[in-house]
């Protein structure tokens, strides 16, 4: 009893010492005071956190919008360093070669290019490829792309772009073989030219496997010197047309493609002169006259689902080209390198080529190709190195060493037309044949 009643006692003094001190507490601090000051505070605080992540969102948001430029940009190219052996060529190199000191072997960059799309709004695509080389830079592609947005079914290009050709628009990167044919290296020289394109593709919108181009060009691109190219040297514009028709045939692995091209043009005279006619028969032309360069021609591509896949692909060109005589003394504005030659040509050319997969890693490739680039004349008839028809085969072997490197070997074996009155290296088949290993790496 008496422990229970001083329990009571002790509890008694600590509720009553409490008390005291809670009373003290409250006297020298208002309680609406406490409350005020916690909640300014805390809202003070709060609004400085915002802020903060109000400037964090600002700045996430312009590193978003510039993301979102960079995924609309993307980068491709392509490096080709080769090595190559003659057995004689007088052509080769920066320097003069003689037959007393000849060049019959030589390191080379063929080609080192890098491409930039930009694609900013679905539909629109501007596109830049400049070429590199040791001692200077050429823009090869820079034009603007418009896509349909309505049909999906129209594209319009405007700009420097590819002749429209399956050969010239064959991508380098993706050629079986080391060059192109003679014959397009002839009547396209540099591939590319100034102007505009209107391309339609009724397959995806019309289930019709055809598409078509037609182009309109300055007509003189990769002739005369570069200060040239920048624009066109007469008032007049080449035409271009080409149509392919597609035909698949999925359960025998097979697809052909079908089609045709013409090219409508003129050559300028730019320089009076003395010319001849495609029977070589001279005549003189003033400045201001105007010659044909027109020709026509087919195509065809078979693909086969045979071991491992092949191809055999081939096109035929017949019509008109002409030219002026470009000199170091006096060089022309439209002058065609690879067709130097003062006068008017009846021309045909073709190429066959073959193309065989072997295994997951190899290719082979074959191709004969002929260009006569004056189809009235043949042999001792001809008279000056210009008209003389080549004949070329040309070999390749390409192994994938991965996805974007592959090792090529290829073997080019021109054959020219002789004549004795040519003369010169032309008594007989001239030595011009060239061994090549290249590398090439893309991303």
């Amino acid at each position: 009893m008496k422990k229970f009643l001083f329990a009571i006692l002790v509890g008694s003094s600590f509720l009553s010492y409490a008390q005291d001190v809670s009373n003290d507490s409250l006297s020298s601090v208002a309680v609406d005071s406490v409350k005020t000051l916690s909640i300014e505070s805390l809202k003070e605080s709060l609004d400085t956190h915002t802020m903060q992540f109000s400037s964090l969102d600002e700045k996430l948001s312009v590193m978003e919008g510039n993301l979102d430029k960079l995924t609309k940009i993307k980068f491709s190219g392509y490096l080709q360093a080769q090595y190559e052996m003659y057995n004689y060529q007088d052509n080769i190199g920066p320097g003069p070669s003689t037959k007393a000191v000849p060049i019959t072997n030589s390191f080379l960059i063929r080609r080192a290019r890098v491409k930039l799309t930009y694609e900013p709004t679905p539909g629109a695509v501007f596109v830049i490829q400049p070429d590199y080389a040791f001692d200077k830079v050429t823009l090869r592609d820079a034009y603007v792309q418009l896509n349909d947005r309505w049909t999906q079914t129209f594209k319009l290009f405007l700009g420097q772009f590819n002749r429209t050709s399956y050969e010239v628009e064959f991508s380098s990167r993706s050629r079986e073989l080391l060059e192109r044919s003679r014959m397009s290296g002839i009547l396209y020289p540099q591939e590319r030219d100034l102007g505009a394109k209107i391309e339609a593709d009724f397959e995806n919108k019309y289930a019709i496997p055809f598409k078509f181009q037609l182009a309109v060009f300055n007509g003189n691109y990769g002739e005369g010197s570069l200060t040239n190219n920048l624009r066109d040297v007469d008032s007049k514009k080449d035409v271009m047309m080409r149509g392919v028709y597609s035909l698949k045939f999925p359960s025998k692995g097979l697809g052909i493609d079908l089609g045709a091209h013409t090219y409508l043009g003129n050559t300028t005279v730019l320089v009076a002169g003395t010319f001849s006619d495609a029977n070589n028969q001279d005549f003189t032309a003033k400045v201001g006259d105007s010659f044909q360069k027109r020709w026509f021609g087919g195509e065809m591509r078979i693909y086969y689902d045979f071991l491992g896949g092949m191809s055999l692909k081939g096109e035929y060109l017949s019509g008109v080209i002409s030219g002026e005589k470009a000199t170091a003394a006096l060089p022309v504005a439209n002058s065609n390198p690879s067709f130097n030659f003062n006068g008017i040509r009846d021309f045909n050319g073709y190429y066959a080529t073959l193309v065989k997969n072997i295994g997951k890693s190899n290719q082979l490739a074959v191709r004969y190709d002929s260009w006569d680039p004056n189809k009235h004349l043949s042999g001792n008839a001809v008279t000056i190195k210009e008209d003389l028809m080549y004949k070329t085969w040309s070999f390749s072997w390409q192994y994938f060493y991965d996805d974007n490197v592959k090792i090529v070997a290829g073997y080019s074996l021109p054959i020219n037309e002789t004549s004795t009155k040519v003369g010169g290296d032309y008594l007989r088949d001239k030595l011009d044949n060239t061994f090549t290993i290249r590398i090439q790496a893309g991303f």
